[in-house]
């Protein structure tokens, strides 16, 4: 839609229909991995799917699922993730997180890592993820791959 401002047509923005909100990571060791957290919504009126995630700070970005089965937590990864309409996908300890492999630089308390998510709908949707000390361990006994 076009919004005049005075005599000159200026293009009316509409509010992002995907937002992230409390985006986090726990320090590491460059060449380590992070796992990172938050919050994804979709406020928009249609389902969109998350396809990819990039960041500098790592050598890639995948999106994981952590499950526990008799008492031992296993990861796979997931190729995409259905956000629906009107709905928020947490990503938290124990679940679905995203992995920073391979980071290129050390992630220290009260730094930022920019992400940047890929959607099928939206496109590029640009956040940051607070580092900042979690209260569970940087490894999780139990974890296996």
């Amino acid at each position: 839609a076009l919004a005049c401002a005075g005599s000159v047509a200026v293009a009316a923005r509409a509010p992002a229909a995907i937002t992230v909100h409390g985006a986090w990571t726990r320090p590491a060791a460059a060449g380590m991995n992070a796992a990172g957290y938050g919050a994804i919504a979709n406020s928009g009126p249609r389902a969109d799917r998350l396809i990819g995630v990039a960041s500098p700070a790592a050598s890639r970005v995948l999106i994981h699922q952590s499950r526990s089965a008799g008492g031992v937590m296993s990861m796979r990864t997931l190729g995409n993730l259905a956000i629906p309409a009107g709905a928020t996908m947490t990503f938290a300890p124990g679940g679905l997180h995203l992995m920073l492999e391979g980071l290129k630089r050390t992630l220290s308390v009260g730094g930022r890592v920019p992400i940047t998510l890929i959607f099928a709908k939206a496109g590029a949707v640009h956040a940051e993820l607070a580092v900042r000390s979690g209260d569970l361990p940087p490894t999780m006994p139990g974890m296996r791959p």
